[in-house]
């Protein structure tokens, strides 16, 4: 067991906030397989302060979805103080903020937002000690390693960090320049947990059980956040969960328990957003559930291409077990 601030976490697995996934219905299907914390959408500060009508669609939560946290960006220190003043008057149930200074897209960094901030030390301070004075719940941040191989500067930001009162760290093992290319850089942060003084979080490249233990053993982190890895592959999370538990290796996912999942986050996704969003949505997801087993080329093209109706997915689903599983 570890803590984020006052909240107290059984667990070893986070669910990484992924823009256009991490739904509420996502993170809901997501949680029992055994997420022990997971994030929302990344919530643009200025997208809350400006009324913008789907930012407010990333603050749906449910009694299910807990703990979890509303994952903020924005470019500046008083538009970031102004988003937790509004969200704590709205009433959200989340429970803590967490502030993205690790999102190394473009789009995102040339806001001054995500790890653009990480070239900003001084002022990641000032803006975070801000955020912690007015947020009456605990506050947490997202770093990666540096913005390029020739500025490595994450202990320096976790510093920062610490003293500017955050209550959890995590730390994607990548510089900014990498984005998701090349590979995590654990090589350079061996035994980080021990040099903190706030529980840890590591991210980067976690595909399998043994990354996960491999992340773990080198950084001595209390827990490993999964993202791309889980996409399409939800018991990835339930081996991390048991092994971390019990020390039992569960077998990887058969095409019959895919099939079974896909439905099912079909159904939730469905359930939340209306069939005609939901569908769209699930065209990019669903093809992920299908990843790895032989044969699936023709159904994923189906999946994404010309799939309309829940009915559809379940015709989809219906053909791959009846052509592929049968054969077996």
């Amino acid at each position: 067991m570890w803590n984020i601030g006052n909240i107290s976490i059984e667990g070893k697995v986070v669910l990484g906030p992924m823009a256009g996934i991490t739904t509420l219905a996502y993170r809901d299907f997501m949680k029992d397989f055994g997420v022990a914390v997971s994030y929302t959408e990344m919530v643009s500060d200025c997208g809350l302060i400006y009324k913008n009508e789907m930012t407010y669609t990333y603050l749906a939560m449910s009694e299910k979805d807990h703990p979890v946290g509303l994952q903020l960006f924005g470019g500046k220190k008083e538009t970031l103080v102004k988003a937790v003043q509004l969200v704590q008057d709205l009433g959200c149930t989340y429970d803590f903020i967490d502030i993205n200074f690790g999102c190394p897209m473009p789009k995102v960094t040339r806001t001054g937002a995500g790890s653009s901030w990480l070239r900003r030390v001084d002022e990641l301070h000032q803006a975070v000690k801000a955020v912690v004075e007015v947020s009456s719940k605990p506050v947490t941040a997202k770093i990666r390693i540096g913005w390029d191989s020739s500025s490595i500067n994450f202990m320096e930001v976790i510093h920062a960090l610490e003293d500017a009162g955050v209550a959890m760290i995590c730390v994607h093992a990548r510089t900014t320049s990498q984005i998701y290319s090349g590979t995590a850089r654990y090589d350079l942060i061996g035994d980080l947990r021990t040099k903190m003084k706030v529980p840890l979080v590591i991210s980067g490249d976690i595909f399998t059980l043994d990354d996960a233990i491999k992340a773990i053993e080198i950084t001595k982190a209390d827990a490993v956040m999964v993202a791309r890895g889980s996409l399409g592959h939800p018991k990835l999370v339930s081996q991390i969960d048991t092994y971390f538990r019990t020390g039992e290796r569960l077998t990887n996912a058969t095409l019959e328990e895919q099939l079974t999942y896909l439905t099912t986050f079909g159904e939730s996704l469905v359930k939340l957003k209306g069939e005609k969003s939901a569908i769209r949505e699930l065209r990019g997801i669903g093809v992920h559930f299908l990843t790895g087993f032989p044969g699936m080329k023709r159904f994923k093209a189906e999946m994404s291409g010309t799939m309309e109706t829940l009915e559809d997915l379940y015709r989809i689903v219906r053909e791959i077990a009846e052509t592929v599983l049968t054969t077996k």
